[in-house]
């Protein structure tokens, strides 16, 4: 990535971190969970020294640690909260947070608390065997309907039969055919590009061992969101927030390190 446009994002994050801890979605209003988790997830992702060291980062570590002390509802927010801890060098109540899995994959969970189960346990908890048969999937018998969906799916997906399962050339085609003439990615095939589709559609492709049909043109939509603030937006001539930026970031990320064709 070019330096002007790291020194941007840093400066675009830098800017929203708030003096009482975290960071918020503008200067102007209080810091969240997701903002906060998007935000170090870009600097995790850039693997740059900010003006300022997060993991040294006091009030970060305050809030991060009231946010952790919560009842926690969701498998997402709680995902969000307990790997911005890992990022910030925090310790993680293990205990708690295995207890909390246990109670959610007693109750039939849709696609999405699923999917952010697996990630505690899997990125946060660092146990890459289920604790449950609820969190993993058969890939031949699931449904999608999006790019998110599929992404999900694959996801929770057993990693060693990816390459083998007799649909994958299919699933790459498909993934393939989301991304349309402005090089971004949509939703599925002819629906308008927005830039957390280019990042799902990418993350799937590296996922299968493929990448798109055209990643110089993707990269040229995803370069197309950045914003005078140095953030990235949804789409050419948006506001940026933190979410389209991490989605830009990782993105960009994946477009240097894919795989040749399959």
């Amino acid at each position: 990535m070019r330096e002007d446009i790291t020194k941007g994002i840093l400066a675009f994050v830098e800017a929203r971190r708030k003096e009482t801890g975290g960071y918020a979605a503008t200067p102007s209003l209080p810091a969240t969970v997701e903002d906060t988790y998007n935000a170090l997830r870009i600097l995790e992702t850039l693997g740059n020294t900010p003006t300022h060291s997060y993991q040294q980062d006091t009030a970060l570590k305050e809030y991060l640690s009231r946010m952790a002390e919560t009842d926690w509802v969701t498998a997402r927010t709680t995902f969000h909260v307990l790997y911005a801890c890992r990022l910030a060098g925090m310790s993680v109540d293990e205990d708690r947070t295995t207890a909390f899995l246990k109670c959610r994959l007693r109750k039939s969970l849709d696609l999405v608390e699923r999917y952010y189960c697996a990630k505690i346990l899997r990125e946060v908890l660092k146990i890459t065997n289920d604790i449950t048969g609820k969190i993993a999937t058969d890939l031949a018998l699931a449904r999608w309907r999006t790019a998110a969906e599929l992404w999900m799916i694959l996801y929770l997906a057993d990693r060693k039969r990816i390459y083998r399962i007799p649909q994958r050339r299919d699933l790459i085609a498909w993934l393939q055919a989301c991304q349309n003439s402005d090089g971004g990615f949509g939703f599925l095939p002819g629906t308008t590009s927005y830039i957390e589709n280019c990042h799902t559609c990418l993350r799937a492709l590296a996922l299968l061992g493929a990448r798109p049909i055209a990643p110089d043109s993707a990269r040229a939509f995803v370069l197309a969101c950045r914003t005078g603030s140095g953030g990235f937006a949804r789409i050419h001539g948006a506001a940026a927030f933190f979410d389209a930026t991490w989605h830009a970031v990782s993105g960009m990320a994946l477009l240097v390190s894919l795989s040749p064709l399959a």
